[in-house]
Order: structure tokens, then C-alpha cells, then sequence
């Protein structure tokens, strides 16, 4: 043993990094999350948990023995309103009707914070790897940040069930497919029992070819819906041989906030209504097209561009989808971020093009153009209408042409140190 010579692994010089001083970041931090703080108390709570307090109704409803999906109530904008989720995601939420509004509305602020702080941790973690930035640091901007974006903040303001289904989604695509577990794809499944929409990584998981994944998604889904149906046989029969076909009670496809395709083509026809047949054209493309580059950015082990791209195409081809739907602005912004500080090792150069893509999405996003059209400005006609009334639909279309893939970082020294370090304790 000790006749063997050490052996010296030599990494490449890399241009050395400044060391920020944590107290210089600490203040940066608190002073975004006191900005945010009164930015968000200066905006309030417009809407008052109105969808959550939507849930309980219907909830305490159906305590009282009446028939869930006989549950509606007015709305001065939307009409008619009704429960529109599936058996499975009712019996998640029968638990609200027994809790009183204050009761509920904790519930959800402590369920939302939570499964956002964990969905925007997964997401950036690998960021501040990749330069060596203080973990801590980017996660707390990250997450303050993306606070102010509509889809979030209007998450929060409705009590919408959204960050759940986020967390479950990213979860299983982040942590537990690419480590290979045997308990991958269950969240996809759970999502999309709980609703339908989440059904787009399904496919996702079955155009990056992890077909054992997506066997499990789908038997999630089926299990879980039929845990539904034989806790209330009624509902579900109703709910998959009527409601889900008729799509009634979610309010008017031509509402502003709808920012899927058939929202567009509702806004064109109105005050007619939009021709399935121009929509399922025009859907279909874009839903080969998204698949197609969202199988393209798994297969260069993209995750996140591929997480994303399939969001998106989801929400566009969705025939609802609320501004509050499209959290994928928020994983998008990470992907521009990263190619806008290019690879990694030495200090990070900002490329001007993909931050400036980033800074736009961020911007109109956290301003909403599309509440801007409809509150503000007075809803100006002619191109102004066409392009500020669709203004999440065209974030999303570009993003679904122009989101870059980037293959993963791998640290070619790595098994060079690992070697090394093996040789060097069979040495002593």
C-alpha cells in the first residue's frame, strides 16, 4: 500500500468568483420582501377566496345530503356558476363544508405558501448550482418575485386549489422520475383525477418514453376515480356520462381571462359562439407541435423546458384556461434565466436577448396587460383589442416556438476527482 504514489487530479482554472457578503444579501432580500409586502397589501384582496368560498358552499351542500352537481350559485360576470371538478377532487375538498370560512380560508393561505415555497425550491435549486449562487438567496428572490405574477397572485386572491396541483405536478417530474422511482408518475395521476387538464403529462410522460411512469399516472388516475365512484356512484355517473360533456358552469369561453385558443376564437365570434370545428383545427396542431418539442427538450434532458413546453400546450388547447391556470410562465422564466447567464464555470455572462424575453413575460405578466385591457384602458377595439385582450395566449405561443432547450450541465471532472479519490484510498 504504501509503495503506490498519490495522484493528483487537476481541474481546469476556472475564472475565479466574487463573493458576495451575506449581510449585502440579506438586505437585498428583506428589502424585495418589504416592497412586496406593501405592494401586495396596497393591491388587497379583490376577490376575497371567491372560488374557495365557491368549494365550501358546494361542499356544505352536499353534507346536507342534496345532490352535488345540482349546486350553483350567481355571479354578476360569469353567470351561472356551478361545481365543475371531478368526484375524486370533491371528496378531497368535502372536509371545507365542516370548517367555517376563517377556518377555510387558513387552510388554503397555509396549503398554498407551502406548496408554492416547495414547487419554486425545485425549480431554482438547480440554478444556484449551476453559479454557484447562495441557495437561499436565489430561492427567497425567486419566490417573492414570482408572488407578483398574475397567475400566482390570483391564485392566492380566488382560493383556487391550483399550487396543489403544481406541487404534485413538479414533483414527479423533477424529483421522482429523473431519480427513477417506482412511485413516478403517481402525482401526474393525482392531478388529473383531481382535474382533467393536468392530463396533458400523461402524454408528456408517454412522448419522453417513460412508459412505466405514465402506466402509473394512468392507474393513479383510474384508481383514485374509482375510489370516487364507489364513495358517491351517484355523482360520478353523472359527472363522466354528463358534465364533463357539456362543460356548463364555468363561466363565459369569451371572458377576457380565458386565455386558452378557444378563448381567442370565442372573442372573435362573440357575441356568437366559436366554431368547434375552426377550434379543433387550429388545437390540434398546436398540440402536436408542443408535445413534439416538449419530447424534444426530455430527450436532451431538459425537465424543466420540458415541464414547461407541456404546460403550456395544455393551457392552450384547453377550452378554459384563466389567467390563474398558467403557472408555466413561472418555470419558463427559470429556463430564460439560465440561458440568458449562459453555461456554467467562471462568472456568469449575461446574454441581452433571452433576459430581456424573461423580463417581458415578467413584467406584463405581474402588470396583467389583459387586466390592464379590460379594467384600465377601457377596452380599446381594432388590433389593440386583438393583441391586449390575448396577451397570455401570445406569451404562450411564443414560448411554445421560441422556449430554448438546453441539455444538461454535466461536471466532465467529476469522474476524474471520484477516481482520483479512489486510488487514493486504496493507497493508504
Amino acid at each position: 500500500m504504501g509503495g503506490d504514489t498519490d495522484e493528483t487530479v487537476t481541474v481546469p482554472d476556472q475564472e475565479p468568483r466574487r463573493r458576495t457578503n451575506p449581510l449585502v444579501l440579506g438586505g437585498i432580500l428583506a428589502g424585495l420582501v418589504v416592497g412586496a409586502f406593501f405592494a401586495h397589501w396596497g393591491y388587497g384582496l379583490r376577490n376575497h377566496f371567491f372560488d374557495l368560498m365557491v368549494y365550501r358552499d358546494a361542499m356544505r351542500w352536499w353534507n346536507d345530503g342534496n345532490f352535488l352537481y345540482d349546486f350553483w350559485q350567481p355571479d354578476a360576470t360569469q353567470g351561472r356558476l356551478e361545481f365543475t371538478y371531478p368526484p375524486f377532487a370533491a371528496e378531497l375538498l368535502r372536509p371545507l363544508g365542516w370548517l367555517t370560512e376563517g377556518q377555510a380560508a387558513a387552510l388554503f393561505v397555509l396549503t398554498t405558501l407551502g406548496s408554492l415555497a416547495v414547487t419554486v425550491w425545485l425549480l431554482v435549486r438547480p440554478l444556484a448550482d449551476r453559479y454557484a449562487w447562495p441557495r437561499w438567496f436565489t430561492f427567497g428572490v425567486a419566490f417573492v418575485l414570482m408572488t407578483g405574477l398574475e397567475p400566482i397572485r390570483h391564485t392566492f386572491d380566488f382560493g383556487q386549489i391550483n399550487a396543489i396541483l403544481w406541487l404534485l405536478i413538479v414533483v414527479d417530474l423533477l424529483v421522482l422520475a429523473t431519480s427513477g422511482s417506482r412511485f413516478a408518475g403517481v402525482g401526474i395521476g393525482l392531478a388529473t383525477a383531481i382535474k382533467l387538464v393536468p392530463g396533458i403529462f400523461i402524454l408528456y410522460l408517454l412522448v419522453a418514453r417513460r412508459w412505466r411512469a405514465a402506466g402509473v399516472a394512468i392507474g393513479t388516475a383510474v384508481l383514485a376515480t374509482g375510489l370516487a365512484a364507489a364513495l358517491a356512484p351517484r355523482e360520478s355517473w353523472s359527472f363522466w356520462t354528463e358534465r364533463v360533456l357539456q362543460g356548463e358552469g364555468v363561466g363565459r369561453l369569451d371572458y377576457a381571462f380565458n386565455q386558452s385558443l378557444m378563448g381567442l376564437l370565442a372573442r372573435l365570434a362573440a357575441p356568437g359562439q366559436p366554431n368547434p370545428v375552426v377550434w379543433l383545427a387550429l388545437a390540434l396542431p398546436l398540440l402536436v407541435f408542443g408535445l413534439w418539442r416538449a419530447g424534444r427538450a426530455a430527450a436532451a434532458g431538459d425537465h424543466v423546458a420540458g415541464l414547461t413546453l407541456a404546460g403550456l400546450t395544455g393551457a392552450l388547447v384547453s377550452p378554459v384556461t384563466w389567467g390563474h391556470h398558467i403557472f408555466w410562465f413561472v418555470p419558463a422564466i427559470v429556463v430564460l434565466v439560465a440561458e440568458g447567464f449562459g453555461p456554467p464555470g467562471g462568472a456568469p455572462r449575461a446574454r441581452p436577448g433571452p433576459l430581456a424575453y424573461a423580463a417581458v413575460i415578467y413584467v406584463t405578466a405581474t402588470v396583467s396587460v389583459v387586466a390592464l385591457w379590460t379594467f384600465e384602458l377601457g377596452q380599446p377595439g381594432g388590433f389593440a383589442e386583438f393583441a391586449l385582450s390575448n396577451w397570455f395566449f401570445w406569451l404562450m405561443l411564443s414560448l411554445l416556438v421560441f422556449l430554448p432547450i438546453r441539455p444538461p450541465v454535466h461536471d466532465h471532472n467529476f469522474p476524474k476527482v471520484v477516481a482520483g479519490g479512489v486510488r487514493r484510498l486504496r493507497a493508504q
